[in-house]
């Protein structure tokens, strides 16, 4: 799972900062009081989301957060729809089927 981190910003008067994923999407991060706080919980996540198989990318930048999650979304949007379900035919075999021999056998007697 590719995940995107995004830089610590000041909201509300508290820091804090989002993560990406393909699967949950874009979640708020938690707000912390102090950015040192807000610092630490983002480098465990980063070390967290950088053990296999998982990667990480890291943004400096909003603009940075923001280009990587519109490609990653586009990227991944593509690919899930490439995975639709499609409909299936069912194969009809060539014998006739039951119900088709029993309707000629009736016609056959109705008509004798």
């Amino acid at each position: 799972m590719q995940t995107v981190v995004g830089p610590i910003l000041m909201k509300q008067g508290c820091y804090a900062f989002d993560l990406w994923t393909p699967e949950e999407g874009l979640s708020r991060g938690f707000a912390y009081r102090r950015v040192e706080e807000a610092h630490y919980a983002r480098n465990v996540e980063i070390k967290l989301r950088r053990c296999p198989p998982d990667t990480a990318v890291v943004c400096a930048t909003l603009d940075e957060f923001t280009n990587a999650v519109t490609e990653r979304e586009a990227t991944y949007c593509a690919l899930v729809s490439n995975l639709k379900p499609k409909p299936v035919e069912i194969a009809r075999s060539p014998a006739p089927t039951f119900r088709a021999l029993f309707e000629s056998e009736a016609k056959t007697i109705a008509a004798g």
